[in-house]
């Protein structure tokens, strides 16, 4: 799949957001805050929001003492130091449990290998949990719909959260949500500097993006809930999603090495 490289250099712009509340619309949100920022949406832009802010919007925030406690979790909860009625949400927003360190359970969510399916204490009301949302590229369409309307323009739409890599220290960016733009940037059969044809490389260009706008996003109070990348050396597409970017299990290098249970 060939993809034009532009000569203008890719720029990431910034987003400072207000607090979202529980049920706030963010096709009314995201254009306010942009034009608060003095920045517009021209044809091509891709825009990176962070998942938690569609969680909110989404009513995707659940009160801890709310959750229920089973047998299963108490032992569970036990084994790896995590609080019960954290594990207790965490089982049953995965697809799978793999193991975990104390404090953290490693799962499989949608498809993604992720720690506590997704769920986050972080930047959630005191006694809550952020979910994702329940369903990130249709999320993803929606808003790139609504911008693409407000703007007249077209435009990608990811959503970011973040993840940690295997045997290396911090978080970096993932697209949980696609909309408008190609996941992926296929380089097989395609020579190299030396003439020899690839063979499996492909680029993961959504996560790339999610990256990139997860460095500005931060992981604290930063409140940049939202990047505008220009000028990204993507193709973009209507019928997309974050679908063909996931691997099976039994052709991914490090997840076909577990003994997978199901929750």
């Amino acid at each position: 799949m060939a993809i034009e490289q532009s000569t203008k250099a890719t720029v990431l712009l910034p987003v400072r957001l207000p607090i979202v509340r529980l049920g706030q619309r963010l096709e009314r949100i995201l254009p306010q805050a942009l034009r608060k920022n003095r920045f517009t949406l021209s044809d091509n832009d891709v825009i990176a929001i962070a998942s938690k802010v569609v969680s909110v919007a989404e009513r995707r925030i659940i009160a801890l003492d709310e959750v229920e406690v089973s047998e299963r979790v108490v032992r569970i909860a036990r084994k790896w130091r995590i609080d019960r009625k954290l594990a207790a949400l965490v089982l049953d927003e995965a697809d799978a449990v793999i193991g975990g360190v104390p404090g953290f359970l490693l799962t499989i969510k949608n498809g993604i290998l992720t720690a506590n399916a997704g769920i986050d204490l972080k930047n959630s009301p005191d006694r809550t949990a952020m979910r994702w949302p329940r369903d990130a590229d249709a999320s993803a369409a929606a808003i790139r719909n609504s911008l693409e309307r407000e703007f007249r323009a077209r435009l990608g739409v990811i959503i970011v959260d973040s993840r940690v890599t295997p045997l290396r220290l911090g978080t970096v960016g993932l697209a949980i949500g696609v909309s408008g733009i190609v996941p992926l940037r296929d380089h097989r059969r395609i020579r190299d500097l030396y003439g020899r044809k690839t063979k499996v490389t492909q680029t993961n260009v959504v996560d790339d993006l999610a990256s990139s706008a997860h460095l500005l996003m931060g992981e604290t109070k930063e409140q940049i809930g939202a990047v505008v990348v220009r000028n990204a050396p993507v193709l973009f597409r209507e019928d997309t999603n974050s679908r063909s970017a996931r691997l099976a299990m039994r052709r991914c290098l490090i997840a076909s090495n577990f003994n997978v249970r199901g929750r």
